[in-house]
């Protein structure tokens, strides 16, 4: 039996893990950290009892392979989404509007009709949709940034502001003027003008953990593979039979070939010399955190299950007690405010935040003002995904080694640092490794 050893507990180590336990290979998996999920996990908060993500993440139905990696673990259930892409909006002084795309015209006019019944842009602003099909090729718009190209595309301040602004900071999590614009053309062509059911929004109903690191460890120990946590990599040595690596306590683990499913920083440690130029380009990739504030409230504040605010500086409100339904803990009153791309916001106080998240939230939802606060928790993903300069090629799965492999949301998917990047580079990490150990 084949022996690989996976770095990393989040979603690309356990797509990793779970394809290759699913071929008959001995996985170990090794994760630094007493928990398994990474940058994509929940846990419990101790005076509430609710169960808390750590950064609360939407799905979409173009999620393909993340739907077909909870189909193998056996949690797709625990998957729920709209049966129609559609997006409450709330703002300060216009109040509420929607975008949503008709269940009955065809593509791309289901997309045009739903510009038409948001309010929050003007019906130029629609006419003016129209000008970005000669663009959606990303090769031909490779370095420029997603604010260059909706220059080209001629779109207006007004709908900047109101949907791509807020697009990119959710599905991007980067402002225009700093994410590729091939990377928003990929979400065009695929969530929006891909097939219908390509573009509904799906959520988790159980914390993130619940949802995919439970069941995933148990089908790679269930497969005679093993679990280790708490174990942080420190050294990898490649060699004629295979590769060594070294974790802490000194133990070192030996296998036929490896997958390091690790954020940059750390694969870069830990990389051999002879993997120089991969290791230089790893040093280019910084960090773009994701901040959520997580309010209870003595009633709820909302019936709505989530919805997005304009003009504001957070981004999103969660009703984590709609959401869960009883198969998770949340209480009536919880919220989860999430705000994107939060570099100018991350290293404020806990106070200062759940201030400025109050202030937003009473903003947009006027009558919270009578509602009493009973608890607040800041959660700070300060590496929730990891970007290169505009300009710089993302590396792929191969190394100059055939025994090692990298995956991550970070390395060439053709997508954004998304969850559904992440299983997809896990996936194919894990297929080449297996064309390796299958030999000619």
């Amino acid at each position: 039996m084949s022996r690989v050893i996976v770095i990393g507990g989040g979603f690309a180590g356990l797509a990793a893990g779970v394809t290759l336990a699913s071929k008959g290979v001995a996985v170990t998996l090794v994760e630094r950290r007493k928990h398994l999920g990474g940058r994509a996990r929940s846990f419990t908060d101790l005076e509430t009892g609710d169960t808390v993500d750590n950064g609360q993440h939407l799905f979409m139905g173009c999620y393909v392979h993340t739907r077909e990696f909870l189909k193998t673990i056996g949690t797709l259930q625990d998957l729920h989404f709209q049966d129609r892409f559609r997006i409450d909006f709330l703002h300060p002084r216009k109040g509420p509007t929607k975008l949503a795309f008709s269940r009955y015209l065809p593509p791309p006019t289901h997309v045009l009709a739903g510009f038409l019944g948001f309010s929050a842009v003007g019906f130029g602003d629609v006419l003016r949709l129209r000008r970005l099909k000669p663009h959606l090729e990303a090769d031909a718009n490779k370095g420029l940034t997603a604010a260059a190209w909706l220059d080209r595309c001629d779109q207006s301040a007004e709908i900047r502001r109101s949907f791509w602004t807020p697009l990119c900071l959710s599905a991007l999590n980067q402002h225009p003027d700093e994410a590729l614009a091939e990377h928003l053309i990929a979400v065009i062509n695929q969530a929006i003008l891909g097939p219908r059911e390509g573009a509904r929004l799906g959520y988790s109903g159980v914390g993130l953990s619940r949802l995919y690191t439970e069941a995933a460890s148990s089908f790679i120990e269930q497969a005679g593979g093993r679990i280790t946590l708490s174990a942080a990599a420190e050294q990898l040595q490649v060699s004629e039979d295979g590769v060594r690596l070294r974790i802490s306590g000194n133990e070192v683990l030996r296998a036929d070939s490896i997958v390091c499913a690790t954020p940059p920083p750390a694969l870069a440690r830990i990389l051999p010399d002879s993997c120089s130029a991969l290791k230089s380009r790893l040093s280019l990739y910084s960090s773009s955190p994701i901040l959520s504030v997580n309010l209870w409230f003595d009633r709820p504040i909302t019936q709505m299950l989530f919805v997005a605010l304009l003009e504001s500086r957070m981004d999103w409100v969660f009703n984590k007690h709609i959401m869960y339904d009883g198969r998770d803990k949340a209480s009536p009153g919880h919220i989860a405010m999430v705000a994107s791309a939060a570099i100018q916001y991350i290293d404020m106080t806990d106070d200062a935040l759940v201030d400025m998240a109050m202030e937003d939230l009473m903003s947009h939802f006027p009558d919270a003002s009578s509602a009493k606060l009973n608890r607040s928790l800041v959660v700070r993903e300060r590496q929730a995904t990891y970007v290169l300069p505009v300009g710089q090629p993302r590396p792929g799965n191969r190394t100059v080694h055939q025994s090692v492999y990298v995956a991550g949301d970070w390395t060439e998917t053709g997508l954004p640092p998304t969850i559904e990047a992440a299983v997809i580079s896990g996936q194919t990490a894990a297929s080449c490794c297996l064309d390796h150990l299958q030999g000619p």
